[in-house]
């Protein structure tokens, strides 16, 4: 018997190719498609399907929220979070809410193929390239996170906003056109956002954002 797929995306150009690059292995089968998350709880509950390739950034609800709410059914899929999200909050919390694997989009289809078929089989499977990040811990980060929560203050009303869409995986073209203005103004106010907050990457970003309900992954 094929494994069942369910691909969970909101971009249909990426569904069609992931689909493509699926159905030319003889022991998968993809059985629908969803662009958001309550069509994804709906066609997890109507169809019979072994493995949902879930993306983070799903409009109506989370891809946070369709996790959780899937795997509290008696009788569910595993799950195989396919995102751009590199960040290590998102790894241990989805790993955290039972999701199986985790895989990046720039990865190959050879390893979205691998963690399918692992989760289908109850494995566990991360991306090579995430590896590192699952084994780190957080110990003797915490309180550092801390001592950076409550400062919202310090960021003007665009910089929040543009804290918020960076936190989401939003390029800089993308975040230019979301607010009208240019990618060189969005590269200005992540210059700033970083040097205000003292953070020093993309990640500490995300964390910063989540600690602090600008993000929330629910």
């Amino acid at each position: 018997m094929p494994i069942r797929i369910l691909i969970a995306d909101d971009h249909a150009v990426f569904r069609s190719g992931l689909r493509s690059l699926l159905e030319k292995e003889a022991d998968l089968e993809i059985v629908g498609e969803t662009g958001n998350g309550f069509e994804t709880i709906r066609a997890v509950a109507e169809k019979d399907i072994d493995v949902l390739l879930l993306d983070i950034s799903m409009p109506g609800l989370s891809g946070a929220k369709v996790a959780e709410t899937v795997l509290q059914a008696e009788r569910h899929p595993a799950i195989v979070v396919l995102t751009m999200h590199e960040d290590e909050y998102y790894l241990q919390e989805f790993f955290r809410l039972g999701v199986l694997a985790y895989v990046l989009k720039q990865s190959t289809a050879t390893d979205v193929v691998q963690a399918i078929r692992a989760a289908s089989r109850g494995d566990e499977y991360i991306d090579p390239a995430l590896a590192g990040l699952f084994i780190s811990s957080f110990v003797g980060r915490r309180q550092r996170r801390k001592q950076k929560t409550g400062r919202l203050d310090l960021l003007t009303p665009r910089e929040q906003e543009v804290l918020g869409l960076l936190a989401q995986g939003h390029t800089n073209g993308e975040i230019g056109r979301k607010l009208s203005i240019s990618e060189r103004t969005v590269e200005t106010h992540r210059t700033n956002i970083l040097a205000k907050l003292e953070l020093a990457s993309r990640a500490d970003l995300v964390r910063f954002a989540i600690d602090n309900g600008v993000l929330k992954l629910g």
